[in-house]
């Protein structure tokens, strides 16, 4: 469930970890360029400068092993189904809005730095509501 707000994006979702959380990230207002905004990292910076310090000292392998580690820690011996698709979703939607922001919201650069097809990224971001 997601709704945007006095330039917030407030989603409800089940994070990796399996706890239920509502997230405030403020982006610009909704323009020519919606991807355009203030990132997670840069809104963390502001709040928790050290913990981003040792986030940048960290292997993204190793972020990502900690947090699928912490997601099978929360649901015990109860294995969901599909769990490759729900963490390559997680992994794939900020990957391509990342993407996306630094190239301006230009599909076919990000498509080619993505090294997917146009009309593949067009479909991910339908998936995923981007």
């Amino acid at each position: 469930m997601e709704n945007t707000t006095n330039n917030l994006n407030v989603t409800k979702d089940v994070n990796i970890d399996g706890a239920s959380s509502t997230t405030d990230i403020p982006t610009a207002p909704c323009s020519a360029n919606k991807f355009a905004g203030a990132s997670i990292v840069d809104v963390m910076s502001a709040k928790d400068p050290a913990f981003v310090a040792k986030l940048d000292a960290s292997a993204i392998e190793d972020v990502v092993e900690l947090k699928i580690s912490r997601f099978f820690d929360q649901v015990g011996s109860f294995f969901p189904e599909n769990v490759h698709e729900l963490i390559m979703s997680k992994v794939e939607k900020p990957l391509i809005i990342q993407v996306l922001r630094r190239v301006g919201g230009n599909r076919i650069k990000a498509s080619k730095i993505l090294g997917i097809n146009r009309n593949t990224l067009r479909k991910r971001m339908k998936i995923y509501g981007i």
